[in-house]
């Protein structure tokens, strides 16, 4: 039985005591950034040094942001765990250059609730190890004087780059959590978490429109990637999207495809997701692909309060069921900022998810393991205790692949500290 004192037993007691001492900071819209509390970064301009290095044409941001998760009921076992990360990202020459490192620390739950459906997408980088590495390092370098064009070539972090295309997603340290409610994981056979690649991105006032790029099959974030390049074929990946606007709110049209030459199976491990093999060995399939259409649509905006609104996100995909464990996947989520007049930067979000896995995937083990599809539901609330620390209370209701478990709640906490 779960009871409130057991939870507080288990949850670990630098976390409690972070929140306990920032929750009693009380936010506000307009004060001195001398203040502790009304400042954009808990150092402030750290004694010079951030305008110093923006002088020079460097912005360097750093953030922590800690995890606490329970598998209250269901799942593979009961169990809690408390981890973080530290994310470093450096900016250089106005955008010309673009480093992200991280560093990976504790513990996840991510094997112990549905593993096809990660409870935590953050910690997927940069692997389930504990490590630092850099996942990130773009040079990018404008086509056009207006920079409406913009080549871009490197190591691409898979989440930096679908947050700059779609911002609401927050790369799980701002909206959802699970990779499947903010994520089209179909693309979990055919774009890895981190890899090396070049392409071309085309810009539209400052939004990402469309792109293509070319790039290697191998899941990288921890390795330079330069020994094993190509070795395994060549992917691509192409995106473009309609911009619309529906009762004067703006929203947009997605198409993603994706398409790899190498030889893969069904069980090669994505990054993404995570499926035991239980010692099957299947034949490898030359080739695999993906579709994708991503639909997002602003509902309601305060026309007094630009920053109160409520939007939708949609995702349907399909992909290659000879090669990815996912034949098809749904999303849709709500999200909304500012619903509570006194709390213009709070955010919240309720989302819900389901993943066909694919029919050759169950097939593999129909006794030893039986699969079915997942689904599940998720909710947040993230308070702005500061400008420069949030609070995010996380529900997540999973069905997992194995038939045998029971559905999975997972209950969590998170804190996000900009430094």
């Amino acid at each position: 039985m779960l009871t409130e004192e057991s939870v507080m037993h288990r949850i670990p007691l630098g976390f409690v005591l972070t929140v306990v001492l920032l929750s009693g900071v009380v936010p506000a819209q307009e004060a001195p950034p001398e203040y502790l509390w009304h400042r954009d970064h808990l150092t402030g301009d750290a004694w010079g040094l951030r305008s110093g290095l923006a002088e020079r044409g460097v912005v360097a941001d750093l953030y922590l942001t800690q995890f606490y998760q329970d598998v209250a009921s269901g799942g593979t076992q009961q169990k809690d765990a408390y981890g973080g990360k530290l994310d470093y990202l450096f900016t250089f020459a106005q955008g010309l250059v673009v480093l992200h490192a991280e560093t990976r620390f504790g513990e996840d739950v991510i094997l112990d609730a549905a593993g096809a459906a990660p409870v935590n997408a953050n910690l997927l980088f940069p692997g389930l190890d504990n490590t630092t590495a850099i996942t990130g390092l773009l040079v990018n370098l404008p086509l056009t004087p207006d920079q409406d064009w913009i080549f871009s070539f490197g190591k691409f972090n898979t989440l930096d780059l679908f947050h700059m295309i779609y911002p609401q997603t927050g790369r799980g340290v701002d909206g959802f959590m699970n990779a499947s409610s903010f994520l089209p994981l179909t693309v979990a056979r055919t774009v890895p978490l981190s890899f090396l690649g070049a392409g071309v991105l085309k810009m539209n006032e400052g939004r990402v429109q469309g792109g293509l790029l070319v790039y290697d099959s191998h899941n990288t974030p921890t390795t330079s990637g330069f020994d094993e390049l190509f070795d395994n074929g060549a992917n691509i990946a192409g995106l473009w999207r309609f911009f619309t606007e529906f009762r004067g709110l703006p929203g947009s049209h997605g198409f993603l495809g994706s398409w790899a030459s190498g030889e893969f199976t069904i069980l090669d491990r994505t990054g993404w997701s995570f499926i035991p093999g239980a010692g099957i060995a299947p034949g490898e399939q030359s080739g695999s692909w993906s579709l994708q259409y991503i639909l997002e649509q602003r509902l309601w905006a305060d026309p007094c309060r630009e920053k109160r609104r409520i939007g939708v996100l949609s995702q349907w995909g399909l992909a290659d069921p000879e090669t990815s464990p996912y034949a098809w996947i749904c999303n849709v989520s709500l999200q909304a900022q500012g619903l509570v007049a006194c709390r213009e930067q709070d955010t919240m979000g309720v989302g819900y998810f389901y993943s066909g896995l694919s029919g050759d995937l169950k097939d593999l083990f129909p006794r030893l393991l039986p699969l079915e599809d997942v689904q599940g539901v998720e909710l947040y609330y993230n308070a702005t205790i500061t400008r420069w620390f949030h609070l995010t209370a996380d529900l997540q209701v999973v069905e997992p692949a194995n038939s045998e478990r029971d559905s999975a709640l997972v209950l969590g906490l998170r804190g996000k500290v900009d430094f």
